[in-house]
This record gives structure tokens, C-alpha cells and sequence, in this order.
């Protein structure tokens, strides 16, 4: 090749071999700048996933900034990004959080030219905003007397009859709900329909007690994983939605005011004696939402683009 490019320019005037070096030259650039465009596009893109994963786990920890800052500086190394190209903040009242990073690319025809390397940036924003709606709620649950509610601290959701002097704390009875497998099966797998804020549910009877307890007692039981409730594994069945309610009277039914999530501890007693154990987390769910909503125990994130 080289040598028949020699005689092409032995052979050539003087002003076509400077009109083919200019051609080379316009050549060369394009290709750095394909090539190099390439990289930088890749790079970009490793970026910005890296950012939307540390910004979403920080995001899960709101409104714990201090919280929210160590999670998203671990995922966002874990994904390639130093933490001296990191930066974090967050709005006025903590429930929105910005991760910016930057990272320094080396070029590759661009040397040509002088320049070796070039910087892409990557942005990303996550806010927490309070479900209304969920699907999968358990029919036990929290009574708001108990409020406010408290990461790490264990309430007892279902209790005996002679454990309700503070409050009810016995079975709900979802519509569809009509016997003992309706309700061993919405405990073990939650209840298939959508449960709202301000939604007003039934009590069931105390003999969907048993079928209800064994539910739950399958779904502590079926965790092999040694989990706890400061350290579970994704998707462990122990972790569930429960609804928080406010007892409308005595007998019949029970008013909806806000959901949770929480670990399954331990079932104690049979039957309309037993009890169910659990603690509260601060877990997210990606559920139907409204920001006029206070004092809600559970959120939903969401990417802000």
C-alpha cells in the first residue's frame, strides 16, 4: 500500500498532493470524531445508569439524609464512580435527593489533535412521595393509637381477645374474603385487589383467626435466610404491607389511614388466642401516590426526569 501511495504523489502535482493530504486530514477527523463520539456515548450512557441506581437506593432511605448519603455513595462505587466525582443533595424537605458524578474518558484518534481526554457527566433525581393505594396488604395490620411508629421498634398486629383492651387488633375482612383459604391465602400472598386510603373495612369473624395466623406462620416459616429485620434479603418473604387503621366501632368495621411495611417476627398461641409480632421498616413501594398526604409510614420513588 505504502508504496503505491509513494508513486501516486511522485507522480501527482504539487497541487493534487495538496489537495489529497487536506482529504486525508478531513478523513483522519472524521474518524477520531466517530470513534472518540462512540466512547464518549458509552460512557455517558454507564453514567447516568450508575447515578439513576445510587440516587434510587439513597432515595429508599429518605428522610435519614445521613442515611441516604452513605447508601448512595455505595451503590454509586459499586458502579464504577469514585466518590471524589460524586455529588448529593437534597430539597428543602428531604424528600427529593440529586446524585451529580463525573468521569474523565480517554480518547483515542482525538491524541491527534491533542486532546486525550474528555469528561461526561451524569445526572439523576429521585423523590419519595406518599402511597395511597397498594396492592398485596396483608388482612393485619396497625392500629393508629399506636402512632407515631418508630424503625426498629415491634408492635403486635393481631392479638387475643383478651389483649385488645388497648385498642383492636384482630382480622380484616377484605371484600371477596368468604372463608378460611380467602384468608389463609391473603395472608401467605396479600390481598390481590387494591387497598386506598380512607377505604372503610370490615372485621371478620374470630374463627378466620387460624387460617389467617397459619398464613402469615408460612411466610415466616419459608425464610431459610436467616433474615432480620435490619437485614433482609430482596424479596424476602417475612417483609410484608400492612395496612395502619382507625377502629370506626366495636363491632363491624375499621377505617384505612395510611399502610406500612413490616418484618414478620413470631406467631405466638393458636387460634383466636394468637398473636403476631412485627417491626416496622423503612421499606418502599412502588404504588399508587399523593403529596398531599402527612405523616405517611410508606413511599414510593420515583425517578424525576
Amino acid at each position: 500500500m505504502l508504496p503505491l501511495l509513494k508513486k501516486f504523489f511522485r507522480e501527482e502535482s504539487g497541487a493534487t498532493i495538496v489537495i489529497t493530504a487536506a482529504a486525508f486530514s478531513v478523513l483522519v477527523g472524521f474518524t477520531a470524531l466517530a470513534v472518540d463520539s462512540g466512547v464518549l456515548f458509552v460512557e455517558h450512557t454507564k453514567l447516568a445508569r450508575a447515578a439513576d441506581a445510587a440516587v434510587l437506593a439513597g432515595a429508599q432511605e429518605l428522610p435519614d439524609t445521613a442515611r441516604a448519603v452513605a447508601v448512595a455513595r455505595e451503590y454509586a462505587q459499586r458502579n464504577g464512580i469514585d466518590s471524589i466525582n460524586l455529588g448529593i443533595s437534597f430539597s428543602h424537605n428531604n424528600k427529593q435527593v440529586t446524585v451529580t458524578a463525573s468521569k474523565d474518558v480517554n480518547l483515542y484518534f482525538a491524541r491527534v489533535f491533542g486532546k486525550s481526554s474528555s469528561q461526561v457527566y451524569g445526572r439523576a433525581v429521585a423523590r419519595v412521595a406518599p402511597v395511597t393505594a397498594a396492592t398485596g396488604i396483608v388482612p393485619i395490620g396497625i392500629n393508629d393509637i399506636l402512632l407515631p411508629l418508630s424503625v426498629g421498634q415491634e408492635y403486635l398486629l393481631k392479638a387475643g381477645a383478651k389483649d385488645q383492651v388497648l385498642g383492636w387488633r384482630g382480622i380484616l375482612e377484605y371484600p371477596g374474603a368468604n372463608g378460611a383459604d380467602d384468608y389463609r391465602n391473603n395472608a401467605y400472598n396479600g390481598y390481590a385487589n387494591k387497598v386506598r386510603i380512607d377505604d372503610v373495612e370490615g372485621k371478620a369473624a374470630g374463627n378466620m383467626s387460624g387460617p389467617t395466623v397459619q398464613g402469615i406462620q408460612d411466610r415466616i416459616n419459608i425464610c431459610t435466610d436467616g433474615c432480620t429485620w435490619d437485614n433482609y434479603q430482596p424479596g424476602c418473604t417475612r417483609v410484608t404491607l400492612v395496612p395502619i387503621y382507625r377502629d370506626l366501632d366495636p363491632a363491624y368495621n375499621v377505617k384505612i389511614v395510611g399502610f406500612a411495611t413490616v418484618f414478620l417476627e413470631r406467631v405466638i398461641g393458636q387460634g383466636q388466642a394468637s398473636k403476631v409480632y412485627a417491626t416496622y421498616v423503612n421499606a418502599t413501594y412502588s404504588g399508587e401516590i399523593d403529596d398531599s398526604i402527612t405523616d405517611s409510614y410508606l413511599n414510593s420513588v420515583q425517578l424525576v426526569r
